[in-house]
């Protein structure tokens, strides 16, 4: 086999894993990106705090501080979550009020 071809063979093999972790700005932007979806997904249902929560995440974010932004983009997540949650159960609540159970 041709040693520089295997050479640059291993070399991309034992490079990939550390390819494949994310660092601080892309976990941001993975958990910005699905607590923005999430808290769309609430409809008129959403909370201000969660919309608060984005807006410090994405401030925190802009200052280069992505860890701080991290930690509130996933405070705004489980709080968009909860919306949804809350949608859902209004839902379900008024189905049972206005058909009846």
């Amino acid at each position: 086999m041709n040693k520089p071809l295997l050479t640059i063979g291993i070399s991309l093999a034992l490079s990939a894993p550390v390819a494949a972790q994310a660092g601080p700005k892309e976990d941001f932007n993975g958990v910005y990106s699905k607590a923005q979806s999430t808290h769309e997904d609430a409809g008129t249902f959403q909370w201000t705090v969660t919309s608060d929560r984005l807006k410090a995440a994405k401030s925190a974010a802009e200052n280069g501080d992505f860890d701080k932004a991290s930690s509130m983009a996933r405070e705004a997540l489980n709080l968009a979550k909860e919306s949804v949650a809350q949608r859902q159960q209004q839902q379900e609540v008024w189905r049972n009020v206005a058909i009846g159970n």
